[in-house]
């Protein structure tokens, strides 16, 4: 049995989403002095990402929860909104 069979129930399907994301870069990993440490780094970026992703979106709702909340009339959104808006779809 594998250390992964062995793992709580609650972060297993993470921790395999992890992997999974990992295993994409193998190439690049596996050219790596240190093999194991580099596709940990490799989960660690994918991490970083999904934070700052998440971090654009939650800046996004922000905005547009004040614009509503200040605002009476209907406008179209700024660039900026609409760049938000074209990386949130790509999700």
């Amino acid at each position: 049995m594998t250390w992964r069979k062995k793992t709580d129930p609650i972060i297993k399907e993470h921790l395999e989403a992890q992997i999974k994301e990992s295993y994409i870069h193998k190439k690049a990993y596996s050219e790596a002095k240190d093999p194991k440490n580099a596709q940990l780094w490799i989960a660690v970026a994918n991490l970083s990402k999904q934070v700052f992703d998440l971090n654009l979106k939650v800046k996004f709702l922000e905005k547009t929860l004040r614009e509503i909340s200040g605002k009476k009339s209907k406008k179209e959104p700024d660039d900026d909104i609409k760049k938000i808006l074209d990386t949130m779809q790509k999700f």
